[in-house]
């Protein structure tokens, strides 16, 4: 990915910032844990669960780094509402099977020193369960720092109520003597433990 690619995208998320700033303050009130774990600069990983769509524009607000999301590819396909997603710097990713194409923009955004984010189960669940081998193996193959998020209160939200999000500790993930698929799988379901329990101290 090209310097004036990620230039763009950083431009398109000062614009989004500005439309949503106060729409996330206001409605979603978010306490935010663990701020100091985001890095100022270099390129990382977040990986996430996802309770509903407040989560996409809460992640991107609390913190200062633009994101780039994977997002199912089904959305890029919806009138008005997917290209505004690929101008903000999401991309799509086919589920259910290899896709070279979203990989190769995770690691070209790696190699620029970008942000990728990850929703680790891979669509909306409010079960704290069911995390795809996928963020495992973007984490293992890219070896790059991967922050796990915890966000809750976004499914259940009401006018009053407030939204938690923390951030856990960067750590990267390596493969070891452990066969592929093994460490993608393994490596996922550590991350959704370490969300998990995140989650749980967030109440």
């Amino acid at each position: 990915m090209s310097s004036a690619e990620m230039a763009g995208y950083d431009a398109a998320w000062v614009w989004i910032r500005r439309a949503l700033s106060g729409i996330v303050r206001v409605l979603l009130r978010p306490r935010v844990h663990g701020l100091e774990h985001v890095p100022a600069a270099g390129a990382f990983m977040f990986v996430s669960n996802h309770e509903s769509w407040w989560d996409i524009p809460a992640l991107g607000q609390v913190q200062p780094r633009s994101i780039r999301y994977m997002a199912k590819s089904e959305l890029f396909r919806i009138p008005v509402f997917g290209p505004v997603v690929r101008w903000g710097g999401g991309f799509p990713v086919r589920r259910g099977e290899p896709d070279r194409d979203a990989l190769r923009i995770v690691h070209e955004t790696m190699e620029g020193g970008g942000v990728v984010g990850i929703f680790i189960q891979g669509t909306r669940r409010t079960e704290l369960e069911g995390a795809k081998a996928g963020a495992g193996r973007c984490a293992v193959v890219e070896d790059a720092p991967v922050i796990p998020v915890a966000i809750r209160g976004t499914k259940t939200w009401r006018p009053g109520r407030r939204v938690d999000i923390t951030f856990g500790s960067p750590r990267t993930y390596e493969r070891g003597d452990r066969r592929p698929a093994q460490a993608y799988r393994e490596t996922a379901d550590e991350l959704m433990a370490e969300i998990r329990t995140m989650y749980e101290q967030s109440r």
